[in-house]
């Protein structure tokens, strides 16, 4: 798992933030400040500039000095006025302008007669009213023009309202200048320190801030990444931490195993005790695998009662078994739960990268078949690809699957069994094919799992019935009385409907009930014995054929062989193939062929491969063969040949072992009826 990310510098990016922000305002309000400054300065000299023509020049000046050019004499007279009263200090410039903006007197005297230039001011001023604006005037004995701040002051020449003309004054800029520099330092000092104080006593709050939403960011992380009820790591910490360890092992070529465990039963505790019981059991479960398994080793709980174990270095099944039987072994001990003593157990699924899969995706996914495998055998499993009915290629079958069902590309295939020892034909058992239009004929392992997962094996089971059925009106049709027997899946024995559905076929192709078999294995009843049992006694009323397939590698039980409508015991292939070599399995089929007689069953033994075979199941008492020795499973047409051209096996020899006692020749319901 790598570093998990720091969470952002807020001290520092608020740092930056604010010295930008306060900066900014900061520059704002001292150009406000300067620039208010400096109005109050310009405004002083215009002001000065309206007092000078209001008290000295209103009684001084005549109406015919804004009329025209004043004269030498005038302009002299002039001259002395201004200079003693108003150029002074740092008034550089006067001038006296007419009505249609002419300069009729000025202290620059080239400037007398010429004409202004037409700004905002000047037509300010003669509106009646003061303005001002900066412009140059030329000093004697300096070469750059001086700065100045023009003021147009409207002049009123005695009871008259209306401006006789303007005044205007020039005064050097440098003082006012000076003048609003000095009343603005203080004020940006002043600011200047606020803005310093404020940024300082952010800092403590800011880094308290930052402490805290560290602390709460890793708090945040650490619930994204762990499981609230065991702390343990969850299914994204763990995906990320498989990642990892795979991009480890690529480069140092080495291994990963994925074991996936799933507690069995757990349902049963919740019901029981509660949820709350049940998360006292997880949370302890947890710390304990923790405790056994190794420290390089990361255990995840996925979700609900499924949890994960990350081994890096695991090469093979060999060491990946290994930790799957520590775990085991370290749920042997009781889990005390609510004063209560809890036996655990729990199903692990073992994929291994990258034997299984070079992503996590793929692997998880590998250890998920893996573990179901485990519940069905109780036993750790690793990976295979024959137990995984959801790779790519075969969940692609599902819609074509559909498609089969409506095209009728699903065949069936037919294997006789015959009666031991006359060898005449009894029943032929019904197995579908699947004519693929691209794959050609598929057995049925590749598809019907399919079935059994996605809920087509109804539909599926419906349309094998119907089709043996179909055939089994044409045999008759043509002079023979042959039964036919379909396997039922545990999805067909728990649906209610599937008698109504039996029945209908029987009369849709006028076939009697007695010559339909159906086969169910022993696993399958105990999905739901009792919905099974009720599924059963209906088939049974209408008097169709029941038989128990595969008898002896599932949950072998004389109860439910006593209370369920049985009517035929299939003894497995596994037992029958051995026969003639293993005693063992001789035992198992003697007794088998005796607890079925005994029972009113009639046994049929499954995988007759041989002469040999036949005569010993003949010897025993056996009722009924099925195997490649009689014949493979094959198309309708090719058993209709069969039937026409076949030898009879060789009856068995008379000295090859004594009758069973309870195999005569009594009638299949009347034995059931005696032994019940």
């Amino acid at each position: 798992m790598g570093v998990a990310p720091q969470p952002p510098r807020l001290v520092l990016r608020f740092a930056l933030l604010t010295a930008v922000s306060l900066s900014a305002a900061a520059a704002v309000i001292l150009l406000f400040v300067r620039q208010h400054a400096t109005e109050q300065a310009e405004s002083a000299v215009t002001f000065h500039s309206r007092f000078v023509a209001q008290a000295i020049l209103r009684d001084e000046l005549r109406a015919r000095d804004f009329r025209a050019p004043v004269t030498e004499a005038r302009r002299a007279e002039l001259d002395r006025l201004f200079k003693r009263e108003v150029l002074v200090g740092a008034t550089l410039r006067v001038r006296i302008v007419d009505p249609n903006g002419r300069v009729t007197y000025s202290s620059e005297p080239e400037l007398i007669g010429k004409r202004l230039a037409d700004t905002d001011p000047s037509r300010t001023a003669f509106g009646g009213k003061s303005a001002s604006q900066v412009g140059s005037v030329v000093e004697e004995g300096k070469e750059s023009p001086t700065r100045v701040l023009d003021a147009y002051v409207p002049v009123t020449l005695g009871n008259e309202t209306a401006p006789a003309g303007v005044f205007s004054l020039s005064q050097d800029y440098a003082p006012i200048s000076r003048a609003a520099r000095d009343a603005f330092l203080p004020v940006a000092g002043v600011f200047e320190l606020v803005l310093i104080a404020l940024y300082a006593s952010l800092f403590p709050i800011m880094s308290r801030v930052t402490r805290r939403l560290h602390r709460q960011m890793l708090e945040i992380e650490h619930q994204a990444l762990h499981d609230d009820l065991t702390g343990l790591p969850n299914r994204a910490f763990f995906r990320e931490s498989a990642e990892q360890a795979f991009a480890e092992a690529r480069e140092l070529g080495s291994g990963v195993a994925v074991l996936l465990i799933d507690l069995d039963r757990f349902k049963e505790i919740n019901d029981t005790l509660g949820h709350e019981s049940g998360d006292l059991l997880l949370a302890e479960l947890g710390g304990r695998l923790q405790e056994i398994l190794r420290g390089t080793d990361t255990v995840a709980r996925l979700g609900g009662d499924e949890f994960a174990v990350l081994a890096p270095g695991q090469h093979d099944a060999q060491t990946a078994m290994t930790v799957a039987d520590r775990i085991r072994r370290g749920l042997d001990d009781p889990f005390v739960v609510a004063g209560l003593t809890l036996e655990v157990e729990a199903s692990v699924g073992i994929a291994l990268f990258p034997d299984h899969g070079d992503d996590v995706e793929t692997i998880m996914r590998h250890a998920d078949v893996a573990m179901y495998v485990s519940k069905e055998a109780h036993a750790p499993r690793v990976y295979t690809p024959e137990q995984d009915h959801y790779s790519p290629d075969r969940l692609a079958l599902v819609g074509e699957l559909r498609r089969a069902l409506e095209h009728k590309e699903l065949v069936l295939h037919y294997q006789p069994q015959l009666a031991l020892p006359s060898g005449d034909v009894q029943s032929v058992e019904a197995l579908v094919r699947w004519q693929h239009p691209d794959h050609g004929l598929l057995p049925p392992d590749r598809f019907l799992p399919l079935a059994e997962h996605t809920g087509l094996i109804r539909p599926l089971t419906r349309y094998i019935i119907d089709a043996a059925l179909r055939q089994a009106r044409a045999w008759r049709d043509e002079g023979g009385d042959i039964a036919v027997a379909v396997n039922l899946s545990a999805r067909d024995l728990l649906d209610i409907s599937l008698p109504d559905e039996v029945r209908d076929l029987l009369i849709k192709w006028r076939i009697d009930a007695n010559r339909l078999e159906l086969e169910v294995t022993e696993s399958t009843l105990l999905t739901d014995p009792a919905r099974a049992g009720l599924v059963l006694d209906r088939l049974s009323a209408l008097g169709v054929t029941i038989a128990i397939d595969d008898f002896g590698t599932g949950y072998s039980s004389l109860n439910y062989l006593k209370r369920l409508p049985v009517d035929v015991l299939k003894i497995d292939r596994s037992f029958v193939q051995n026969l003639a070599d293993s005693e063992h399995d001789a035992v198992i089929v003697r007794s088998t062929i005796d607890l079925g007689h005994n029972l009113g069953l009639r046994v049929v033994a499954e995988g007759v491969e041989s002469q040999e075979i036949w005569d010993r199941l003949a010897a025993l008492g056996c009722d009924t063969a099925q195997g490649f020795h009689i014949s493979r499973p094959i198309d309708a047409a090719a058993v209709s040949e069969w039937l026409s051209s076949r030898p009879k096996p060789a009856a068995p020899e008379t000295t090859a072992a004594e009758p069973v006692e309870g195999a005569d020749v009594v009638p299949l319901r009347s034995r059931r009826q005696t032994a019940s």
